[in-house]
């Protein structure tokens, strides 16, 4: 009779009945293995023990290390750091190495900014996401029965202006182009941009398909302009940032320059050109924050700080192809999401609402991450898979917790008992022939030891 030995304990058993739990407080910036640990009793969602804090450091330190990444990652739960990791080079000129606090331009991530803006005015009674184009752009013939809830939800079939998309229904494929120039004002180039989109045919009847293009929330923007009768920026300061405390977060055209941006990735005398067109990335991608600000706003999301419930369900809803008001719908895990990608950085910002989990990975160097086979997109969907395995008993990744998952965590816990190959199989583990209730018993008893 062949007896299997203790080899491992597996994450996925280790916290399942955890009733005190560990975790780092937000405001550290050290790895985990420095920080002061700290007891967090809160009971909507625990965190997790600290050798299963120190797991998540190691597995994030070791896809730092084999895919030579370059930026910032920063994973909390309940306001807790659960792993971070800051890599690279802020500035090679002054030799500054990469902290949590760096900022970034966050691309399209910026997206989901400016739907909660409209929002906002929605609940103020200034707009309403069924108002038609032609309230707010009465030349735009082409487009005037496109709403904004088809801007906010990317079914307008509007043409992209900042990465132009040929494939087109039952049209030509336009041809003439439009021009920015640098010295330009802001008014000055969105006037070009509008001036243009204005004239394009649509892609599809809108409503009636998706289609990814950052005009939507250029549009958008400019109608938050109006509605509110202020300058974008200043909305979104004002009503965002402020509220919450985002105090190391702004916007490219204001922080090019600044020290404390990660520096860009393009070799020596280039500069990237895309974000210094004023106006062009206006509600698209047009915002610059780090780590610890983007925690506070993923927080805000999941506890609703500045949307009312009825807002945030709204943002949230899938329309139909995986994708809400500015943020896509994850439809295993509960995740909602976005990319964000600009010149030589891309970002992406994840949480888990109903977990209270934050997720936000960012790179400088986007050619680089994407030769070593990481996006930001992956990387973030790849630490989110090992946290929702270990710490919520998901084995099979479906994203529930059934018996199925319990039946793969018995089967592991009897392998890490003395057991013969078929007490193993059956998770027999007081071998009485038979896998019942006093084995799920012994099988809770061995995991609230471990």
């Amino acid at each position: 009779m062949k007896i299997k030995k203790i080899v491992s304990i597996a994450l996925s058993i280790l916290i399942l009945l955890s009733a005190v739990v560990f975790a780092f407080p937000a405001s550290a910036t050290s790895t985990s293995e420095s920080l002061q640990v700290e007891i967090n009793t809160a009971d909507k969602n625990s965190v997790a023990p600290l050798s299963t804090l120190k797991s998540y450091q190691s597995y994030l330190d070791k896809i730092v290390n084999l895919k030579e990444f370059t930026g910032v990652a920063y994973v909390t739960q309940n306001g807790y750091v659960l792993c971070q990791s800051a890599n690279g080079m802020q500035s090679t000129l002054d030799n500054k190495e990469m902290t949590i606090d760096t900022l970034f331009p966050l691309g399209s991530v910026s997206k989901q900014f400016c739907a909660t803006a409209v929002l906002l005015l929605q609940e103020q009674g200034k707009l309403s996401v069924h108002d038609t184009m032609e309230k707010y752009f009465p030349e735009y013939e082409i487009g005037k029965d496109v709403t904004v809830q088809n801007l906010l939800n990317m079914t307008s079939g509007i043409r992209d202006h900042v990465n132009p998309d040929a494939s087109y229904k039952d049209h030509e494929i336009p041809t003439d182009e439009y021009f920015l120039y640098e010295t330009a004002t802001s008014a000055e180039n969105k006037k070009a941009i509008t001036d243009w989109l204005f004239t394009q045919q649509l892609k599809f009847t809108p409503g009636s398909s998706f289609s990814y293009s950052n005009a939507n929330f250029f549009l958008l923007s400019i109608i938050v302009e109006q509605v509110s009768d202020m300058n974008y920026m200043d909305f979104i300061k004002q009503n965002i940032f402020t509220p919450l405390g985002m105090t190391n977060s702004g916007f490219y055209e204001e922080l090019f320059n600044s020290p404390d941006l990660a520096e860009h990735s393009l070799p020596d005398g280039l500069q990237p050109s895309e974000p210094h067109f004023h106006g062009l990335s206006q509600g698209a991608g047009d915002l610059v924050s780090n780590a610890k600000d983007m925690d506070k706003w993923l927080t805000s999301i999941s506890d609703r700080t500045l949307l009312s419930e009825e807002s945030y369900e709204e943002m949230t809803t899938d329309y139909g192809y995986d994708y809400g008001y500015g943020i896509f719908i994850g439809s295993k895990d509960g995740s909602i999401y976005h990319g964000g990608n600009i010149a030589t950085y891309e970002s992406c910002a994840l949480t888990i609402p109903e977990k209270d989990i934050n997720i936000f990975v960012v790179t400088n160097n986007v050619v680089a991450m994407n030769s070593k086979n990481l996006p930001m997109p992956t990387f973030a969907q790849g630490i989110s898979n090992k946290i929702r395995t270990s710490m919520f008993g998901d084995v099979n990744g479906d994203g529930d917790i059934t018996v199925l998952d319990a039946t793969a965590i018995q089967m592991h816990v009897a392998q890490l008992q003395m057991l013969t190959d078929e007490q193993a199989k059956r998770g027999d583990t007081n071998g009485d022939g038979e896998v019942s209730v006093l084995d799920a018993t012994d099988i809770q008893r061995l995991i609230a030891k471990l």
